[in-house]
């Protein structure tokens, strides 16, 4: 953080906080009544400056002696507190036992929310109207699963579009970690597509009667055709239940009128109770010391064996609905009338047993009879009637540390097809060498302190912390993804519950026109990007899906290292070009600062930050 000064002296009060120097206005962001400290210097850090959550607005003016005696009389008052703060008050940056589920929110709690509609349980539903109506099965229900045999899904369009392949990646500048090549997408589509689902009387008797569960089920309801989209729009958690969870605003406000509570009050009213809130609905649960013990034993358990990898996806599917939080709380914040929606998979509308409109046969023949299918993270549907696709990134914070003894140079991702020249050739050397070296470190902690705790404490942590520095812009990997989901979403059942689907007609609109990403971190806020749909990049999309399916999966050949990059032609470079050229030009919707993202704190009477790391969540506070 940059702050101009007057004269030389301003070095003088270097690493005091805002608040010590007089005459300088700041904001402050509290955590639990502790004030975060930044420091100042001459020099461009936006880390501390995250970090502090103090930002200075005023030019301070002051000489080197009151500078000396404000210092002297901070660091006098900063060692008399220090015995009542606990030892995880300052945020750990390396460690052994990450947090996975860091101050998140869990989607059962997410579904109780007032601007929330939830897909009803699988047993809710005894009905299939259209084909279209199995995006009202959850994501983690059979029925989901058991649809996605034999269809493309989101997870395998990049891969069947060459997009992962060794050249195409290279050009669109995707990671060697997520290159992988076509194998697995045309794996996919080779298997056996279920005969039933292509019956809506047999896929109904499947999905919705075809299990003992779902028979025996003394909660589940005999819904007719006509009432299977009621279902969902009707289906709410327990009123008991949404209660313990949340408080709405408007309740908030409601509270605060009864109280005569205005924000310009100077009563002994507490200041939170005068604050307008933040978010949409107040979250009652808070976390424990109890719970994060609990939560530490688990991780030891699994941590045995660290895996990057495995962390990286344990991290995005537990902070999956926290994310989904943050984009209802700013849709929420401009219209009280939005509401997101769960759903599941869309697409199946585009089979080609569903119908014979004049949509579905250019389809249909684009895609060579090729199944497709999406699950975004949910729809935003806004008041006005529009409808956009929600898809959130979590960024997980934790990496290998280099000097750890179980890291091998090996980041966990699969590589692709990688070039072994000379110069990745010295690249993994040196990566050898740090590891022989690490090896060595941690063989003369060994020797120095044994086997113990005391080797533990001195050795090496497993992972450290990265803040990841968003862009304004969509990697073109994703872009795949969000298109695929714009497609199948627009052309879906109607929202409102009619059974007639938007593309039943080639003059009907698609209902959803754009997506909207939220990329969030654990230390940087979010960011909120969006993608319009393009039809002539989607067009080109189910063409070489249909190519895919067509000289490959239909021949049964695997397909080679880079197919479409020759015999894509010109075509499929023009497409590349123009993937690039939309990951670059999406619109910036907005950034969600750090302290404004709404997550699970600590019960009252914790002090501290919830630490990232597990590992010292049972030090108790120092005498």
């Amino acid at each position: 953080m940059t702050i101009a000064t007057s004269s030389s002296s301003a070095a003088a009060f270097t690493y005091l906080i805002p608040a010590q120097i007089p005459g300088a206005k700041h904001a402050t962001t509290t955590n639990n009544n502790h004030h975060r400290a930044v420091t100042l210097s001459n020099e461009n850090d936006e880390e501390q400056q995250s970090e502090a959550g103090d930002e200075v607005i005023y030019r301070p003016t002051i000489s080197d002696d009151d500078a000396a005696s404000i210092k002297s009389k901070s660091s006098n008052r900063s060692s008399s507190s220090n015995n009542n703060r606990r030892r995880y008050t300052t945020r750990q940056r390396t460690g052994d036992l990450p947090d996975v589920h860091w101050r998140s929110i869990p989607m059962s709690h997410l579904r109780c929310h007032p601007n929330f509609q939830p897909l009803p349980p699988p047993s809710q539903l005894s009905a299939l109207p259209t084909k279209e109506h199995v995006r009202y099965f959850r994501q983690e229900s059979w029925q989901w699963d058991y649809l996605h045999r034999g269809r493309c899904t989101t997870s395998q369009t990049a891969a069947a579009l060459g997009f992962l392949e060794s050249k195409a990646a290279h050009y669109l500048g995707i990671p060697n970690s997520l290159r992988r090549g076509g194998y697995s997408a045309w794996q996919r589509l080779r298997e056996e597509v279920p005969s039933e689902i292509e019956n809506l009387t047999e896929l109904e008797r499947v999905l919705c009667e075809g299990r003992a569960d779902n028979n025996n089920n003394s909660n589940a309801t005999t819904t007719t055709s006509d009432g299977a989209a009621e279902t969902y729009n009707s289906w709410r958690p327990g009123t008991k239940e949404s209660e313990r969870l949340w408080i709405s605003s408007q309740q908030l406000r409601q509270r605060r009128h009864n109280n005569n509570i205005t924000t310009s009050s100077t009563s002994s009213t507490s200041y939170y109770r005068r604050k307008p809130f933040p978010f949409s609905a107040k979250y009652i649960p808070s976390l424990t010391r109890d719970e994060l013990r609990q939560r530490k034993m688990y991780v030891e358990h699994i941590e045995q064996s660290p895996s990057p990898m495995a962390t990286r996806m344990r991290w995005g599917n537990a902070q999956e609905a926290t994310s989904v939080l943050t984009a209802l709380n700013y849709f929420c914040g401009l219209d009280e009338d939005t509401v997101i929606r769960e759903v599941g998979m869309c697409g199946a509308g585009f089979d080609p047993d569903v119908d014979n409109s004049d949509t579905n046969v250019r389809d249909g023949a684009l895609l060579q009879g090729l199944s497709i299918g999406a699950t975004p993270d949910a729809l935003v549907c806004h008041s006005d009637g529009t409808v956009e696709v929600l898809e959130v990134k979590n960024h997980c914070p934790f990496v290998w540390n280099k000097i750890s003894p179980h890291y091998t140079g090996n980041k966990g991702g699969g590589g692709g097809n990688r070039n072994r020249n000379k110069k990745k050739k010295k690249l993994h050397s040196n990566r050898r060498r740090r590891h022989q070296n690490s090896r060595k470190l941690n063989d003369d902690i060994a020797d120095d302190y044994g086997d113990g705790e005391p080797a533990k404490k001195f050795a090496p942590k497993h992972y450290l912390i990265r803040d990841f520095h968003l862009e304004r812009r969509i990697p073109p990997v994703y872009i795949p993804q969000l298109m695929m989901e714009i497609l199948c979403v627009g052309n879906a059942v109607d929202l409102d519950g009619n059974a007639q689907s938007s593309s039943s007609s080639s003059s009907s609109d698609p209902i959803c026109k754009s997506a909207v990403m939220v990329r969030q971190t654990a230390t940087k806020g979010a960011i909120m990007l969006r993608l319009n749909r393009d039809e002539e990049w989607i067009t080109e999309m189910q063409y070489f899906l249909g190519r895919f399916k067509k000289e490959y999966v239909d021949t049964g050949i695997i397909p080679e290292d880079n197919f479409f990059w020759e015999s894509g032609g010109e075509r499929y470079h023009k497409f590349l070009e123009r993937t690039k050229e939309l990951s670059e030009s999406v619109e910036f919707v907005a950034f969600i600062d750090h302290q404004k993202i709404q997550r699970v704190v600590f019960e009252n009477g914790v002090k501290g930050e919830i630490p990232l790391f597990l590992d010292e969540v049972d030090v108790e506070e120092e005498d």
